[in-house]
């Protein structure tokens, strides 16, 4: 029997997620918080182009929780922002999700899946990390800029057949995917080039390309992905050898993508700060590590949510 995916988040990675596992035949419902959202995602189907491609009319798209919990998805897809999952998650289980239920964290920062685990409890948490940009364009039409492969937890805790299926759909829905036991590694190589240019990005309110193309900034994001290795060798995270050279080159094909984070600061919203620069900032602290770049964005990027 197909797995029937739930989508909880309605920008531009929830859409593409909607759009690729319906079009490739699996049950979809989306969960989204605004009724014009709604009306759009009922009225017209996704289209999403560029590195990805899906065109398919989703069916069930829902506006209360209730509803959406009634619907029983086995496998929810978690969206949103990563400061805004414990308030969601908590708001699902008032509603009594049945117990088999999966939930995967595709969002950015350390640690956004130990909130999954602190709900639901560890065998029902999955993390995703994802390298890949895209934005909604217009409408209900999204443009992938860039998409590499994607990593899906594999944690002793779950099983790893249900795993491995939720990987097969993925890939057999057009989305590159591999599900690997050293996951953790990749959450923390995806989180050091966000924290590193993302948030440059953020504050400089520039585009990826302009903030690598800038001397000051490059350097900026050359020394943050300097203390974040020392951070992780703190941590044990294995990265490659070369990683530094890796991050500058997938940093540099960024081009005029505009990171969530600075989307986020150009709206007046909190942004996913506190699981990028602020967790760094914090691992810093507890293993002695200098950081002072990652403090200082950190420090920066608070100054700016708080005004």
């Amino acid at each position: 029997m197909s797995l029937h995916y739930g989508v909880v988040g309605t920008g531009p990675v929830g859409r593409v997620f909607a759009g690729l596992l319906r079009q490739a035949g699996h049950r979809v419902t989306v969960l989204c918080h605004h009724t014009p959202t709604q009306l759009i995602l009922q009225r017209r189907p996704v289209v999403v182009k560029g590195c990805l491609q899906a065109y398919a009319q989703l069916d069930e798209v829902l506006l209360e929780v209730a509803d959406f919990v009634a619907t029983q998805p086995d496998v929810l897809l978690v969206c949103i922002k990563s400061m805004d999952t414990e308030h969601l998650l908590r708001t699902l289980r008032v509603h009594g999700p049945k117990p088999e239920m999966l939930f995967v964290s595709c969002q950015n920062g350390i640690g956004t899946e130990n909130i999954v685990a602190r709900v639901f409890g560890a065998e029902r948490a999955l993390r995703m990390v994802l390298n890949m940009g895209c934005d909604v364009s217009c409408g209900n039409e999204v443009v992938v800029t860039f998409s590499e492969t994607h990593v899906l937890s594999r944690p002793p805790e779950v099983d790893p057949a249900l795993v491995d299926r939720i990987a097969t759909d993925l890939r057999e829905a057009g989305f590159p995917i591999e599900a690997r036991a050293d996951w953790r590694n990749e959450v923390f190589r995806k989180a050091l080039l966000n924290a590193s240019l993302g948030s440059l990005c953020a504050i400089t309110r520039h585009c990826m390309g302009c903030v690598m193309g800038q001397a000051e900034a490059r350097a900026m994001v050359q020394d943050m992905l300097a203390e974040g290795m020392a951070i992780c060798r703190a941590e044990r995270i294995e990265l490659p050898g070369d990683y530094s050279q890796q991050a500058m080159a997938y940093l540099d094909r960024g081009g005029e993508h505009r990171p969530s984070i600075l989307v986020d600061v150009e709206k007046g919203k909190v942004t996913e700060n506190e699981f990028l620069c602020g967790e760094l900032a914090r691992l810093a602290r507890r293993h002695g590590v200098p950081a002072p770049t990652i403090s200082f964005v950190d420090k920066i990027l608070r100054c700016t949510e708080s005004f």
